[in-house]
């Protein structure tokens, strides 16, 4: 997982060549600081529950919002979990998610190194 990069700036980049405003971008980067950290712990609550669908669905949700800005990284390991479940190897996830804060806080850390706030 680390020959991935951290952040893939085409998609954001992208964005911004299409004419959105860096504005844009920093709203984004401050919705991932609201909603991923609450979304890693209704997937790790799902986890501790057992519950294999929940789990999924929290894990795909987060794979697609953060394979939509770039995050490389992070997205791998959510996809990981996913895969997992759709395994029928559940129990294999928790060792995975324990890396979701680590992940978080590296791509946290690329987005505001490469769109600082103006």
């Amino acid at each position: 997982m680390n020959e991935l990069p951290i952040l893939d700036p085409r998609p954001l980049r992208d964005l911004l060549e299409l004419g959105a405003s860096p504005a844009l971008v920093q709203e984004l980067i401050v919705l991932f600081q609201e909603d991923v950290p609450t979304r890693m712990a209704l997937l790790r609550a799902a986890l501790a529950a057992g519950d294999g669908p929940q789990t999924r669905m929290e894990a795909h949700q987060l794979k697609g919002a953060l394979s939509n800005m770039g995050l490389a990284r992070f997205a791998e390991l959510a996809s990981r979990i996913e895969a997992c479940v759709l395994a029928d190897q559940l129990e294999r996830a928790p060792a995975l998610a324990e890396g979701l804060p680590a992940v978080y806080d590296e791509a946290l850390q690329a987005l505001q190194q490469a769109y600082p706030q103006t």
